[in-house]
């Protein structure tokens, strides 16, 4: 039997320490069992905001320069107030750690996506497409109307393999370093480049400070990722880690959309539709291992694989702190 006062130590010495890592868990849990329907996720009022804005500020036919540091200003203008509005609020809270679990949970985006992409099989299973369209449609800043059943299948792979980046691995990493301040100011700057895709030639300099700024605080966690889906997928697909096209024409999680497309088999990318001024324009992308094209079940096998991989690192999240108090218990006896 362990003296009560060990408890009262630990608590005492790594208190901030497992409360912090109690309430990660928890936001991870309840995104995963009950996450936030779309339509309610305070993220689409930022993407209108910034979808609004954009229109106001964009003109392509100016230099590139001047591109760049208006996509600068816009950025600044959307995130500034609105980090600094909930830090502030943060810090005024009697309980910070219940509005860090509700403010984690809403930066968990990804975990949303698992239960449209199960909404998708049943469409296109019992033949509905366009059912399947518009479940995807919010998720997207591309045209989605037009898809055909491959397209689709396209997407949702797609967004099943690079959304657990920058939210599950992103979330863990960012609130181990700088709390939950960091990983909304990172968050709200991932989600701009959600807005405003670099591979668009609308955006290709509007959004190239941000496309840039993301390859660099992402690219621990993207590898991390990376990691997890090959350890998944089997260590036949180890080489994919290192080799890798050269080119990612802007497209963001390129080397995990890589790595999943070689890990089930199948090719993702592929021509993209936006609206842009109420027309429609399409948008050459890059085929990512071409090869046979996705079906309903690869989308199942796309599911089952990264749904593994983010368990894996929500049990991390709970192995930690077991570990650190077995270690002071052990340091205690």
């Amino acid at each position: 039997m362990i003296d009560s006062t060990f408890y009262e130590e630990l608590i005492r010495i790594d208190g901030n320490l497992l409360q912090s890592c109690l309430v990660l868990f928890m936001a991870l849990f309840i995104s995963r069992v009950a996450p936030i329907s779309r339509k309610y996720h305070p993220v689409v009022l930022f993407h209108q905001l910034a979808n609004l804005l954009s229109q106001k500020v964009i003109h392509p036919q100016r230099s590139p320069k001047q591109q760049v540091t208006a996509g600068l200003l816009a950025s600044m203008l959307l995130v500034v107030p609105i980090w600094f509005t909930i830090y502030f609020i943060l810090s005024l809270a009697a309980y910070p750690w219940f509005f860090d679990c509700i403010l984690l949970y809403f930066c968990i985006s990804d975990a949303g996506f698992k239960p449209v992409a199960k909404d998708v099989i049943s469409a296109l299973e019992h033949g509905q497409k366009a059912t399947a369209k518009a479940d995807l449609a919010p998720w997207f800043a591309q045209q989605t109307r037009s898809l055909s059943e491959i397209g689709i299948a396209k997407a949702t792979i797609e967004r099943l393999l690079i959304s657990p980046i920058y939210g599950t691995v992103a979330t863990i990493l960012f609130y181990a370093i700088g709390g939950t301040p960091l990983v909304l100011l990172l968050h709200l700057i991932k989600q701009l480049e959600h807005c405003w895709p670099n591979y668009v030639p609308q955006y290709r300099f509007f959004s190239a400070a941000i496309y840039l700024f993301n390859r660099i605080i992402y690219a621990v966690p993207t590898m991390l990722w990376n990691l997890t889906l090959v350890l998944q997928g089997g260590f036949k697909n180890i080489s994919s880690l290192i080799n890798q096209p050269s080119h990612t024409g802007g497209i963001y999680g390129y080397s995990s959309l890589y790595i999943g497309s070689r890990i089930l088999e199948v090719e993702l990318g592929g021509p993209q539709k936006f609206v842009f001024n109420q027309q429609e324009q399409r948008v050459d992308v890059s085929k990512i291992n071409p090869s046979r094209m996705p079906e309903v079940s690869d989308i199942k096998n796309a599911i089952s694989l990264t749904s593994w991989a983010v368990t894996f690192w929500i049990s991390f999240t709970i192995a930690i702190p077991m570990l650190w108090t077995g270690l002071r218990w052990v340091q205690a006896m």
